[in-house]
């Protein structure tokens, strides 16, 4: 080996052992990301267990969230209609751009948010049933607000663009709380019955998991350096014979 090919050779291990680094790191993960999914996906799946042991207003909520509850309230008139669109998955089904209607429900002498699901455009404004409702759903402290890009909520005509439970909370004069249902009946003439005037949207696992794919873009490139590592020796070496 001649002088030459001694810094590119350092250059070229050095690259390669980066890279592969940076793949296994995106293994572990992705090791790690399928346990979260895994724990959030059977923790939506799971038995409905009572609210009342799982209720927590305040920080931290990481525990609850997601948990699968039942429990028994009191819908009231107060609504807040965060903007929305479902898309198209069957006949009969609704879809476009709608409203996810947030609906002030009180139990056990706290009031808080329970997200009844989706309402098409034209839906917004409907009178909606109030009274005894019965809910199993999901706990869930959203992320879907972002400082840098969500616009502020138009207050007159009661339109969100998030569901911010701080700023929600403040106005409806609400817990910051809230609970997604999947399924929920109300109380008419002594008999429970479906609440059909909104289509439930359940709560779903949307967190992305791309690390499949960085790791293997990452050693990719690692295979490449070291293909182009080992070109350049080549090279260096066939002028100096």
């Amino acid at each position: 080996m001649t002088v030459r090919m001694i810094l590119p050779l350092l250059f070229g291990v050095v690259g390669v052992a980066v890279l592969l680094w940076l793949g296994f790191w995106q293994l572990d993960r992705l090791a790690w990301k399928e346990e979260r999914l895994a724990v959030i996906a059977a923790k939506i799946a799971a038995t409905p267990e009572p609210l009342i042991d799982h209720f927590k207003s305040t920080a931290p909520k990481s525990e609850t969230n997601y948990t699968r509850v039942k429990f028994e309230g009191v819908l009231t008139d107060k609504e807040a209609h965060v903007l929305t669109s479902v898309k198209y998955s069957g006949p009969g089904s609704q879809s476009g751009p709608g409203f996810r209607v947030l609906k002030e429900v009180v139990w056990n002498g706290k009031n808080f948010l329970l997200d009844l699901g989706f309402v098409p455009e034209a839906q917004k404004n409907d009178p909606r049933a109030t009274g005894p409702v019965r809910v199993i759903g999901n706990i869930l402290d959203p992320d879907d607000y972002d400082a840098s890009f969500t616009p502020d909520p138009d207050l007159e005509a009661n339109i969100w663009f998030a569901r911010y439970l701080p700023q929600m909370a403040q106005e409806l004069e609400v817990l910051p709380f809230m609970v997604v249902v999947e399924q929920a009946e109300v109380l008419k003439d002594d008999v429970w019955v479906p609440f059909d005037d909104v289509t439930p949207l359940p709560v779903s696992v949307n967190i992305p998991n791309d690390h499949r794919e960085y790791a293997i873009t990452w050693f990719s490139l690692a295979f490449v350096w070291f293909g182009m590592t080992c070109y350049l020796l080549w090279r260096i070496r066939q002028k100096t014979v």
